[in-house]
């Protein structure tokens, strides 16, 4: 484990591990250096860039608008965030890439343990551990992504 200076957040780990997107880009840094991000545009940029009441009603679904890819402003906006203010990520916003943040071994053990049941498992299970949905089991974990 990297010593950080910090006390392990149980809290933080748990709650980093909560969202399947959160959970299958750490498992996914378990055996890569970086992952690329996919980048805001169009619509998307727009509710990005325009204010943040909208993006908020945008990303807590009361409200929706037509060719905001939703899911992909969620990564921006709560998912990638978090994981960067944990430690776990280290989000380089200008060249939309990840890789491991300074506490990544905190969270190490846990996605290990994550990843090895997946390989115990039942393929019709997988989704449960990663989110894998059960027909898309030979595609690449992170298909649009």
């Amino acid at each position: 484990m990297v010593d950080t200076g910090e006390i392990i957040d149980d809290d933080e780990i748990f709650d980093a591990l909560a969202a399947r997107y959160r959970r299958r880009l750490l498992v996914e840094l378990l055996t890569r250096d970086r992952r690329d991000i996919e980048k805001l545009t169009g619509i998307s940029r727009a509710v990005a860039d325009a204010d943040g009441e909208l993006l908020r009603k945008t990303l807590s679904n009361s409200r929706s608008i037509s060719g905001a890819d939703e899911k992909l402003l969620e990564k921006h906006h709560v998912h990638l965030p978090k994981l960067a203010e944990y430690g776990f990520i280290e989000w380089d916003r200008e060249d939309h890439v990840v890789t491991k943040g300074p506490r990544f071994d905190d969270v190490r053990p846990l996605l290990e343990l994550v990843d090895g049941q997946r390989e115990r498992a039942p393929a019709e299970f997988d989704y449960l551990i990663v989110g894998e949905e059960p027909n898309s089991l030979s595609q690449s974990a992170f298909p649009h992504d």
